[in-house]
C-alpha cells in the first residue's frame, strides 16, 4: 500500500474524529474501549480499564483505568506548539488538566493513565514538554499525547480505517482522458430543453435493481437520492441524443470515455470509495477554469456522469 504522509483528518467532523480515536484505541488498548460520552461538565471522554494490548508497547503496556481525550481541529497545519494549545494559561492542555482535576475533586474518581489524541503536528521538542505537563498537572505516572504523525502511522498500520473514514479525500486519483466526453457534453448543452424536463416519477424505474447496484458499489442513499431527484429527469433526452444517427461520432467519444473510466475505477477501487471516484471524475471533466466552456456547464457534467452510472456503463453490476 502507498504510504501517504497526509490524510484528511481536518475534513472529519468532531464526532467522526472521536469514532476514529475509539477504533484506534480498540486496536492498541483493547476492545473494551468505550465510546466517547458527555460528562457532567459537558466535555466528552472515552476510557479503557485493564491491561493495554500494545500501548505504549507489548513489553510494558499501560495498566489500570485510562482516560482518553480527542482534540480535533479543522485547520490544516495546526501545531501542538501553538500557544493556544499548550503555552498559554488558558490553552487547551491547561484547561484539560483543570477540567480533569475538577472531576476528580467532585466525584472522588481516580484513574491511572491519560491519553490525548489530536490531529495537530507534534514535534519532538514539544512532545516531552506536554507529557511532563500532563503527568505533573494530573498527578499520575503515565500520560501521553498522540499527534498527527502517530495518527498517520496508526492509520497506515490499520488501513481498514482509511476507507471507513474516507481519509484519502484529499488525494484525487490520476487523471484520465476527459476531452472526448467534454465534446459530447458541450454539444449536448446546446439543447436548451435539457434542464427544463419534468421530474421522473418514482414508479418509472426499477427500484429493486438500482438498490442492488447501489449496494454492490457502496453508494449511499443520500447520493442516490441526488441522482434520482436532480439528474434522472435528463436521462431520456441524453439517450435520444446519443442514439441519433447524426451523433454517431459523439457516441464513439462517449464509448471511449466509458472504456477509460472502467479502467480508471478498477485502478482506484481499493483506495477510494465509489462516490469519491465519481466526484473525482466530475471534477476532472469540469476542470477548474471559470473561463472554459465546459466549466460553465459543470452542472451538466454531473448529470452525464450520473447517467453513466444509472445506465450501468460504469460501476459494478453483479
Amino acid at each position: 500500500m502507498i504510504m501517504y504522509q497526509s490524510y484528511a483528518f481536518d475534513l472529519l467532523g468532531d464526532d467522526e474524529f472521536e469514532h476514529l480515536v475509539v477504533d484506534i484505541c480498540r486496536k492498541i488498548l483493547g476492545p473494551g474501549t468505550h465510546e466517547f460520552t458527555k460528562g457532567r461538565d459537558g466535555a466528552r471522554d472515552s476510557s479503557f480499564e485493564g491491561t493495554a494490548q500494545c500501548y505504549p508497547s507489548t513489553v510494558k503496556p499501560w495498566k489500570g483505568k485510562i482516560i482518553i481525550q480527542a482534540k480535533h481541529i479543522s485547520t490544516v497545519n495546526s501545531s501542538c506548539s501553538d500557544k493556544n494549545f499548550f503555552e498559554n494559561s488558558s490553552s487547551i492542555v491547561n484547561r484539560e488538566i483543570k477540567r480533569i482535576n475538577n472531576i476528580k475533586a467532585d466525584t472522588g474518581e481516580s484513574f491511572d493513565c491519560y491519553l490525548m489524541f489530536t490531529n495537530r503536528k507534534l514535534t519532538g521538542g514539544i512532545h516531552p514538554q506536554i507529557k511532563k505537563r500532563l503527568k505533573e498537572g494530573l498527578g499520575i505516572q503515565y500520560a501521553d499525547i498522540i499527534g498527527i504523525e502517530d495518527l498517520t502511522a496508526y492509520v497506515n498500520e490499520y488501513n481498514d480505517l482509511i476507507r471507513k473514514y474516507r481519509l484519502l479525500r484529499n488525494f484525487l486519483p490520476d487523471r484520465f482522458f476527459e476531452e472526448d466526453i467534454q465534446k459530447v457534453i458541450l454539444l449536448f448543452s446546446n439543447n436548451k430543453d435539457w434542464a427544463q424536463i419534468s421530474p421522473i416519477k418514482e414508479d418509472n424505474f426499477d427500484y429493486i435493481n438500482k438498490k442492488e447496484k447501489n449496494k454492490l458499489n457502496n453508494v449511499s442513499e443520500d447520493y442516490f437520492a441526488d441522482i434520482r431527484d436532480n439528474s434522472l429527469k435528463s436521462f431520456d433526452i441524453i439517450d435520444d441524443f446519443l442514439k441519433d444517427p447524426r451523433n454517431v461520432k459523439l457516441l464513439q467519444y462517449y464509448i471511449n470515455t466509458v472504456s477509460d473510466l472502467r479502467g480508471y475505477i478498477f485502478q482506484n477501487k481499493d483506495s477510494y470509495t465509489f462516490e469519491d471516484i465519481l466526484e473525482s471524475i466530475i471534477r476532472n471533466i469540469a476542470g477548474e477554469k471559470p473561463d472554459d466552456d465546459i466549466f460553465r456547464v459543470r452542472a451538466l457534467v454531473r448529470v452525464f456522469v450520473h447517467y453513466m452510472y444509472w445506465n450501468c456503463d460504469i460501476g459494478r453490476k453483479k
